[in-house]
């Protein structure tokens, strides 16, 4: 379809226009020939083939021709074979009264389907049934067959006509080309020559021929416009042109000088965008160390307006860069307030200035800034940087030192006054433990030297019941139990044995402590485990952690104790106390951590709070020693860390850090226990 498509674009107009009237002329000429055909068929089939079965019935019908065909099938054979003989009907039957073929005639000499039955149901298109009644009363049957096509000759008219059509056909397209090409096809090759001789000789002198007062004609007229038109422009391009190159010829001159002078631009540029290539990268090398620092940068000039500042300042004030920039000090970092006199100080001195320990409090808590004040002098830039340094880390390692430090020595102390304590303790017990028994009815000797002196012991027993005796002989015992438990919880400090850290699952710890702690109910020491929630967020993770489980079984419950305490201190109605251990891994390290809603503490108990014998329940209900045992049970026997946030009024969370890479601590040897020592 395309080959056609590009064939058909190729062709002169002219042929275009011959091919465009052969085609419809052809078509006209075919569809009249078969419609006069088709026409012709059907006035055949209708009425001629009727017509002419009519007839040959009427014949056969009339009662000579009927008398002879019923003389004999042979005579009726010869009268059927001349009826035939019209050119429409091709075969002739007869059929008696009672329905049996009687004579036929096939002209084609071909077997025609003729019933044996009632010859009343083959009736169609091209059979034909007549039906006769005779004299005597009986009834014959005419059976045609026709043939309704039309005849050769008939067609070799119509092939005659059709080819008359076609050469008259031929002979108008052969004047139309004619008058095609004469009136059409000569006026616009003339037009496309010249158009030819224009665009490739550009010769814009020549004129189009005006060969008649048509479209063409018109064209050509436009077209010698045109060029004239061209022509006047071409001589004005001309001598612009001329004028152009002269002035070309100068501005090449001025060009060589221009393209000296750029060459000497052009270094002049490349030096300078090296320079500042070198001061963008110095200057960002230098903003990246200043961002780089942890401690917080601020530059303000003299109205104490944030000319500059460095990333920690921005995240420690919570806000963008460019904001900050030509903000007030204050309004950037409001918690400065109160330390504006000192940087006014520092520009009218122009010395440094110091501010120490600023409280501020954070999402993690209460911390402590330092800040240094630099005055900056100079012709372009007078005003001040401030450097902020958060020391709260620092601090809590003082903290931790000092606190190591206190637990040094108590140690050492409880070394040697476990040693001196424990004699005179376990004979104290002991002491109470044999009164106990020389008292008892239960031993014979007993009960002989009673009877020796007429002394029941019945009656002694009963005397020291009323006397409450034995009562203040189980107070001296109790009290030198709870000596001996302070005595025990001193030699923590000091003791030191060969401890394996074992690796241990961190959750069923937890859970048998958990278990422990809940069954364990004293209203007066404040353990009412039984109206706590205790919740568990544990790390299915922490399943070999390298530990001593008896040791960090006692730091858990100790912590489980005193949140319990806490929580009971709270003096609202209805309050409903909280405890939630969690275990994390992060990293190389194991953490727990265990927080309450108690009533808290405030900063100077929490700084104290690991300190041996240091308390904050009433005499008698502490000792003191607890939370430094665990503090020495997890810094010393596990390597680990230890620390405490709490809030007064909102709560207390202990935090554990345990090593995860470590496997054996050693120790001196085991002192041993009060217990150990007095008990026989």
């Amino acid at each position: 379809m395309s080959g056609l498509n590009d064939y058909l674009s190729r062709l002169p107009i002219s042929r275009k226009l011959i091919l465009v009237m052969v085609s419809v002329v052809l078509a006209v000429a075919l569809i009249a020939s078969t419609t006069l055909i088709l026409s012709a068929y059907l006035v055949s089939r209708n009425n001629f083939v009727p017509a002419s079965v009519q007839a040959v019935t009427r014949i056969l019908s009339e009662e000579p021709v009927l008398n002879t065909l019923l003389k004999s099938p042979e005579k009726a054979a010869e009268v059927l074979d001349a009826a035939s003989e019209y050119s429409l009907i091709n075969s002739i039957a007869l059929y008696d009264s009672n329905g049996r073929l009687y004579a036929t005639h096939d002209l084609k000499g071909q077997p025609h389907n003729i019933p044996n039955t009632a010859p009343e149901q083959i009736e169609n298109e091209t059979q034909h049934i007549a039906r006769v009644d005779l004299a005597d009363g009986g009834t014959v049957t005419f059976y045609i067959e026709t043939d309704p096509s039309l005849p050769m000759d008939f067609y070799a008219g119509m092939t005659i006509a059709v080819l008359i059509i076609l050469v008259f056909i031929f002979l108008l397209t052969s004047a139309a080309a004619r008058l095609v090409r004469r009136y059409i096809t000569q006026p616009v090759l003339h037009l496309i020559r010249i158009a030819n001789t224009v665009s490739i000789e550009e010769n814009y002198g020549v004129r189009a021929q005006k060969f008649y007062h048509d479209e063409v004609g018109i064209l050509a007229q436009a077209f010698n416009t045109m060029l004239s038109r061209i022509e006047a422009r071409d001589q004005l391009l001309t001598s612009a042109r001329d004028k152009a190159e002269q002035a070309s010829m100068k501005a090449q001159a001025l060009a060589i000088e221009t393209h000296m002078t750029n060459k000497k631009l052009e270094l002049e540029v490349k030096v300078r965008k090296r320079a500042e290539h070198k001061l963008t990268s110095f200057q960002n090398y230098l903003n990246n160390i200043i961002d780089s620092m942890p401690s917080a940068l601020i530059a303000v000039d003299e109205q104490l307006l944030v000319a500059q500042c460095n990333k920690a300042a921005t995240q420690l004030a919570d806000m963008e860069h460019d904001a900050a920039l030509g903000l007030p000090l204050g309004t950037f970092m409001p918690f400065l307030a109160n330390c504006l006199p000192k940087v006014q100080q520092a520009l009218d001195l122009q010395t440094s200035q110091l501010v120490e320990k600023l409280p501020l409090m954070l999402a993690d808590g209460e911390n402590y800034l330092d800040l240094v004040i630099y005055p900056l002098s100079g012709d372009d830039n007078d005003g001040a940087v401030i450097r902020i340094d958060n020391i709260t880390r620092r601090l809590q390692l003082e903290e931790m030192m000092v606190q190591t430090e206190k637990m040094m020595s108590v140690g050492g102390l409880a070394a040697g006054m476990a040693h001196e304590i424990n004699n005179p303790l376990g004979a104290i017990i002991q002491g109470v433990q044999n009164i106990r028994r020389r008292i008892s009815s239960t031993l014979p000797a007993n009960q002989k030297e009673a009877d020796a002196l007429g002394l029941p012991l019945e009656i002694l027993n009963a005397y020291l019941e009323n006397r409450e005796i034995t009562r203040f002989l189980d107070n001296i015992n109790s009290a030198g139990m709870r000596a001996s438990k302070i005595v025990s919880n001193m030699l923590q400090f000091s003791r030191r044995g060969s401890k394996t850290l074992t690796p241990t699952n961190l959750s069923e710890i937890i859970e048998r402590t958990i278990e422990i702690a809940s069954s364990d109910f004293d209203l007066k020491k404040g353990f009412d485990f039984m109206s706590i929630s205790l919740e568990q967020d544990l790390d299915e993770r922490l399943t070999a952690v390298p530990c001593i489980t008896d040791e960090i079984q006692q730091v858990l419950l100790n912590l489980l104790k005193n949140a319990a305490q806490a929580i009971n201190a709270r003096t609202e109605a209805n309050w409903q106390g909280k405890i939630v251990i969690r275990t994390r891994k992060q990293g190389n390290h194991a953490l727990i951590t265990v927080s309450d809603n108690g009533a808290g503490m405030d900063e100077d108990t929490r700084k104290r709070i690991f300190e041996p014998f240091f308390t904050t329940k009433d005499i008698g209900a502490g000792t003191g020693l607890g939370l430094s045992v665990s503090y020495f049970i997890i810094t010393n026997n596990h390597k680990g860390a230890m620390s405490v946030i709490s809030t007064p009024g909102i709560g207390t969370e202990f935090t554990i850090t345990l090593n995860l890479q470590q496997s054996r601590l050693s120790e001196k040897p085991h002192m041993p226990t009060i217990i150990e020592a007095a008990l026989p």
